[in-house]
């Protein structure tokens, strides 16, 4: 268990009981495999060390007594018993709609705090908000105490940047080896990432010589790579909970357009700049500010009006998207709890900035950097900047 230990859990505990001012608190949390979607697994994670993929799960915790986990049917229970052995008492139930027989009988009519409700389904949050007396959420505590514990994650998030790497570099080297289509490089790179020990391992891909988009669906990817072509990928990776990404940029042949590589510099040039900015103390806020200016100024299209653009940077960890970091995403994503969040030691940020230009389509660049007292550090090792495959036996596009 990467970052979480049994010996470290009940610390844990007791901190979120003290936090919220509460006789229990009851965590729930959406099924692992929503990824991106959904924040309130990463809760489970924290608190227990897994989450399982594919059913939601309660955690519930009350003064003085063993925590309980409630677990949909036999294989989630089995997940809890092998990683909490003792520590916790793991019940199965049928469903998430049978939550709520359990929980009324453990809570009765303690003062309850409740996080991750909202990101169950409806039928079960609503059978569950009857069994729970006046619930008082406590989402925010949660996802503070995430931020404060980066340090416990310090070798899940360098393990998943090596993954991220790993699957770019693979990708890098096929396509450079012979004719590849972008579906097939896309197995590689999900391939690659999964034999790794990733929990996740997707990824987009954009391929021709001026790609407009990110395709996640091998049905749209079936051209192979001809002489003049873009490859370009973007990872999105979990290890043992911690989120990780890249985003490369190659071109196929050895005579990318001078165009092409101006903005490829341009790129690693604000990614460092950015970087720089990320010490202890300073606004997360300061950072997305200066990203905005820079592709304001980088890119052709206004704002409203570029085809691609999204998010620049976004705070990693047990969600894609670390809720407490949103300040960092940009103007209007954070979160109004954490809109004046600051950086600490060891926090993971994704620095991807990424915008179109014309003749050109999209450009982009993404690394996973972590806070240090002189800047941010890169934890992705790929080759950075505009990689060149070799031409090999491709063959061109027409000219006419």
């Amino acid at each position: 268990m990467s970052g979480v230990t049994t010996e470290a859990l009940p610390a844990r505990w007791d901190e979120i009981l003290q936090r919220a001012d509460a006789d229990a608190v009851v965590v729930f949390g959406a099924p692992g495999c929503l990824g991106p979607a959904a924040d309130s697994p990463g809760n489970v994670r924290f608190l227990t060390g897994w989450a399982p993929p594919f059913s939601p799960a309660a955690v519930v915790l009350r003064r003085g007594r063993r925590p309980v986990v409630l677990a949909v049917g036999p294989h989630d229970a089995r997940g809890f018993r092998a990683r909490l052995g003792d520590t916790a008492d793991v019940r199965q139930v049928a469903g998430p709609a049978a939550f709520a027989e359990p929980l009324t009988a453990l809570l009765g009519r303690s003062r309850t705090c409740v996080a991750g409700l909202s990101e169950l389904p409806a039928g079960p949050a609503d059978a569950l908000r009857g069994a729970l007396p006046e619930p008082h959420p406590v989402d925010g505590c949660l996802h503070a105490m995430r931020t404060r514990h980066y340090a416990d994650f310090a070798d899940a998030a360098q393990a998943v940047a090596a993954i991220s790497d790993a699957m770019i570099e693979r990708v890098f080297a096929e396509a450079a080896a012979r004719p590849r289509s972008g579906a097939e490089l896309m197995v590689v790179a999900e391939q690659t990432g999964r034999s790794l020990g990733a929990e996740s391992a997707g990824c987009w891909i954009a391929t021709g010589e001026a790609p407009s988009t990110t395709y996640f669906d091998l049905r749209e990817l079936r051209d192979v790579l001809a002489d003049g072509d873009r490859l370009q990928i973007g990872t999105t990776v979990r290890h043992e909970g911690f989120y990780g990404q890249s985003l490369r940029m190659a071109v196929v042949g050895d005579r990318p357009q001078p165009l092409l590589e101006e903005h490829a510099r341009r790129l690693l040039a604000v990614q460092d700049e950015v970087a720089a900015l990320m010490r202890p103390g300073v606004p997360l806020a300061d950072a997305a500010s200066r990203m905005a200016e820079f592709v304001d100024g980088a890119c052709p299209y206004p704002a409203g009006e570029d085809p691609f653009r999204f998010q620049f940077c976004h705070g990693l960890g047990l969600s894609y998207s670390e809720p407490a970091m949103r300040a960092v995403s940009g103007a209007g994503q954070a979160d109004p709890r954490f809109a004046d969040a600051v950086f600490a030691e060891g926090m993971v940020v994704e620095v991807h900035p990424n915008y179109s230009v014309p003749g050109l389509g999209h450009v982009c660049a993404g690394d996973m950097a972590r806070v240090t007292s002189t800047g941010a550090v890169w934890l992705t090792s790929s080759e950075r900047g505009l990689v060149r495959l070799g031409a090999g036996s491709r063959p061109s596009h027409p000219t006419s």
